[in-house]
């Protein structure tokens, strides 16, 4: 059922964590050396030239989001069970605020150990536009439920 708004939604919100998990959403710039500290889901890694090396691993939030992106994905295939689908776009919406949080705090930790300041890329801001559209999403599907129950009154 991928013609729905609301699986078009999800499918949006899954497009948006896939290509955030593919790309650094903070960067470093420390000024003494000059040197080049990009920030993705994946970890700090230091960046010279054509060589990256990583310094720091971020296993929880990469877990974190392979949840969030797995359970976005089964919601779209999850059209007949609306209810379920209304909670997993709730968790979906709770996790993703999470994450945003996180993010935040992680930019503003590393920053202050690097004593430089982060230039953020435009992926920061995936994980509050996903969970906009999971919200516009559960107000479809509850729409659809609405729709669904208000029918078999009149039978």
């Amino acid at each position: 059922m991928i013609q729905r708004i609301q699986s078009l939604f999800l499918l949006f919100a899954v497009i948006l964590i896939a290509i955030l998990m593919s790309n650094p959403f903070a960067t470093f710039i420390v000024e003494p050396q000059l040197a080049k500290y990009t920030l993705s889901v994946f970890g700090l890694s230091k960046v010279d030239g054509s060589s990256i090396e990583k310094v720091q691993n971020l296993w929880f939030l990469l877990g974190f989001m392979v949840i969030v992106l797995l359970i976005n994905f089964v919601t779209v295939f999850l059209y007949q069970k609306r209810i379920l689908q209304i909670r997993l776009c709730i968790i979906s919406i709770i996790m993703l605020l999470g994450v945003q949080g996180v993010m935040y705090y992680i930019v503003f930790a590393f920053g202050k150990n690097l004593n430089s300041s982060p230039h953020y890329n435009l992926v920061f801001i995936f994980p509050l536009v996903a969970a906009i559209l999971n919200f516009l999403a559960l107000r479809a599907i509850a729409r659809d439920e609405a729709l669904i129950r208000s029918l078999d009154r009149l039978r």
